[in-house]
């Protein structure tokens, strides 16, 4: 009797247990189902991209009033883009069309763009938001924001330094040479004997480097020069002293010495004094040789 009542026992625990996991199963279910119902899809929307290099702006700068400025754009999408807007928010007020936009008003139809933006800054001092929004047939849209501080328009015109007196182009030699292996911007060219405060640019080739025949076309100074190397100004964008002070300024860590490269843009700060020089490599030239005639090529504003 005993055991019956025992096997009883264990009968209704199984049923109970079977009935929780049921229960269970039931319940995990249930929350699976609702989870599964909450999700959300995704609305696919353009994708804006900045183009970079020196003949574009493609992220936040500083510029002179009244300077030219070129932001290339390439979208793409999923969907056909129907519209681009161009907007400009001058010092925070409400945005406005900007009339320079001719593709503004057009019906695009194509899931690719790829334009070049030319705009103007203003010459009031100022911040300008420059906006550029895409938007696809069902109405989802993208923005990306450049934002331009003006720096306000003025400053004296810069002049070129292209050629010497005898119309050769401007070189900065392997200073183990014979050749003249410095340079004072503004000047000419200085040889290792002459002071070294005046010396803006010098050749950094090593002794070990030389024995060697490794020739890193690398520059420094000797008077307290400072380099920035430039991605966002070139030779045609930087005009007057405005726009080389507002160069100076935009751009990242200042160094002492720099390896150069033919179509590099630096901006100098000369003798760290405030002063500035717009200085583009034209040109480098490596022999491989032991005759120390390797040169750096240049021509500069200032």
């Amino acid at each position: 009797m005993e055991i019956d009542i025992i096997f009883a026992l264990r009968k209704i625990k199984m049923k109970n247990i079977k009935l929780m996991s049921f229960v269970a199963i039931l319940g995990l279910g249930s929350i699976i189902a609702t989870s599964c119902g909450d999700v959300e899809e995704v609305t696919p929307k353009p994708t804006i991209e900045f183009i970079g290099g020196s003949e574009y702006v493609s992220s936040d700068i500083s510029l002179a009033g009244g300077s030219n400025f070129t932001v290339g754009l390439n979208i793409s999408h999923t969907l056909k883009l129907q519209k681009l807007e161009i907007t400009v928010s001058y010092d925070g007020e409400p945005e406005v069309l900007d009339p320079n936009c001719t593709l503004c008003d057009t019906l695009l139809g194509d899931n690719d763009l790829r334009v070049d933006f030319k705009g103007t800054t203003r010459a009031a001092k100022g911040t300008e938001a420059w906006n550029f929004t895409a938007t696809d047939k069902d109405g989802n849209s993208t923005t990306k924001t450049i934002t331009i501080t003006n720096l306000g328009s003025g400053g004296s015109a810069l002049i070129e330094f292209t050629q010497d007196n005898n119309g050769d182009p401007f070189r900065v030699w392997n200073f183990a040479g014979a050749r003249q292996g410095a340079y004072q911007l503004g000047v000419g060219n200085l040889s290792s004997s002459e002071p070294n405060k005046y010396k803006d640019i010098q050749d950094s080739v090593s002794s070990t480097e030389i024995g060697n025949k490794e020739w890193p076309a690398r520059w420094t100074s000797r008077n307290g020069t400072m380099f920035k190397k430039s991605t966002s100004y070139n030779w045609s964008s930087v005009n007057n002293s405005s726009e080389l002070e507002a160069a100076w300024n935009a751009l990242g860590t200042a160094e002492s010495v720099v390896e150069v490269t033919d179509g590099d843009v630096y901006i100098v700060n000369i003798k760290n004094a405030g002063t500035y020089a717009l200085v583009e490599i034209t040109d480098v030239k490596d022999t491989g040789a032991s005759d120390n005639n390797d040169y750096v090529q240049f021509r500069y504003k200032k």
